[in-house]
């Protein structure tokens, strides 16, 4: 009977399946309250008065690039201060950082302020990658792929009510309203963490480099380590790619033909929420899966799935067609995701997974950051379409890079018990 727990080693934290679960419920919420303003930021800047679709385009790409480039800057220094001083400390200050930003981005008055909230969200949260860490501090070895699994489930499911409800919430009391009321959330969320969590264990003080110069070298340590390499290419790319192609969702769901009934709002919702759905449904199982045999294959798979779910969105430009295929695209993620998540445990050293999740987090944020400032100079200029195309040929060619550079990822071994160890 294929069991979605596992088997469970003995040397894991004691409560490291409360944790798990606490960490993961949160998260759901954290989404949440962050998806009732992310998928409507082009609405948004067309309220602070941008209103040309090019230059409507170039001011989306910046602000959701800046607060990407933002968190790919300083992501590198939170994992080190993970593993030094705590990562119980380091959810919880993403998540305050959150609830307070949120609040600030409802006051902006111009296109300028809003860039620079955003700016500012991106170099204090980061609660996915903070989860991570903690998570990965606590859980067997054997067990990553689960735990890390429900994790970005619980994203997925953040991310599939989160534009659904907050499409409803911004039609009831308002664009800077519904910013409020996501940030009361996160506040509650950190109240939780910081009473029900707890921390992972850390390395002993006297084991910890010292020195100024030892530290940066820390800092920087981590893109060095031979398992993780791939997984940082691959992350960097495959983030370009998404967000690049994300964040002018909006702006290409406005142009699909589509019945008189469904709203641009709506359309935005739907297309969100069923590539959630899809990974949501499917996550858990990709990850025990990936805990169980060779997450390298899951991940080129992965790729595949990606790029053949976005050539058919751009060849029938129609609503009814674009929100089906959504669902390849929530698949292909979910694994990639799951793929990513173990081999990232397996690149790190024990005791380093702050760090290794912290430099991943710094890749993908800078791939974050990047990609919606390229997707919105291709569509621009060459419109949207092209950029879903791009897209797909740069996934094509990523997918024969990872399938072609496999000694890249730390190489996995089956236990007696059905596990992973890392070799």
């Amino acid at each position: 009977m294929f069991s979605l727990t596992g088997p469970v080693s003995t040397s894991a934290h004691p409560h490291w399946l409360r944790t798990v679960q606490i960490v993961s419920l949160t998260q759901v919420a954290i989404l949440i309250g962050f998806n009732f303003s992310f998928p409507f930021l082009p609405l948004f800047i067309q309220e602070l008065g941008v209103h040309d679709r090019a230059e409507l385009a170039l001011w989306t790409g910046i602000s959701v690039g800046s607060g990407g480039i933002a968190m790919a800057l300083i992501s590198p220094i939170w994992g080190l201060l993970a593993d030094r001083l705590g990562r119980k400390a380091m959810l919880v200050r993403s998540v305050a950082a959150g609830s307070i930003v949120l609040a600030i981005q409802a006051a902006a008055s111009s296109v300028w302020q809003l860039v620079a909230v955003r700016v500012l969200q991106g170099a204090f949260t980061g609660t996915q990658t903070a989860g991570a860490m903690l998570l990965a501090g606590v859980v067997p070895t054997q067990r990553t792929g689960f735990a890390l699994g429900l994790l970005n489930t619980a994203v997925q499911v953040g991310n599939l009510i989160g534009p659904v409800l907050g499409g409803f919430v911004v039609v009831a009391i308002g664009l800077r309203s519904s910013f409020i009321v996501g940030g009361a959330l996160l506040a509650v969320c950190a109240v939780v963490t910081v009473l029900l969590v707890e921390d992972a264990p850390r390395p002993a003080r006297e084991s910890l480099p010292t020195g100024s110069g030892e530290i940066v070298r820390d800092l920087f340590r981590p893109f060095a380590w031979p398992g993780l390499r791939g997984v940082l290419i691959v992350s960097g790319v495959l983030q370009i790619v998404s967000s690049g192609t994300a964040a002018m969702l909006a702006i290409y769901v406005q142009d699909l033909a589509r019945p008189e009934w469904l709203s641009t709002e709506l359309a935005v919702g739907l297309s969100l929420t069923l590539g959630a759905l899809a990974a949501a449904a499917t996550m858990p199982w990709l990850g025990v899966w990936a805990d169980r045999n060779d997450p390298r294959t899951l991940l080129v798979a992965s790729l595949g799935i990606l790029a053949i779910s976005l050539v058919p969105q751009v060849l029938f430009p129609t609503a009814l067609v674009f929100l089906p295929l959504r669902l390849g695209v929530g698949l292909g993620l979910a694994g990639a995701t799951s793929a990513i998540s173990v081999l990232t445990r397996m690149g790190a050293p024990v005791g380093a997974e702050g760090r290794a999740f912290g430099t991943l987090a710094a890749v993908q944020n800078m791939g974050w950051g990047v990609g919606p400032l390229v997707g919105s100079a291709i569509a621009a200029f060459a419109g949207v379409g092209v950029l879903y195309l791009a897209g797909a040929v740069v996934l094509f060619g990523l997918l024969v890079a990872a399938g072609l550079s496999r000694s890249w990822f730390a190489a996995p071994a089956l236990e007696p018990d059905g596990g992973l160890v890392t070799t």
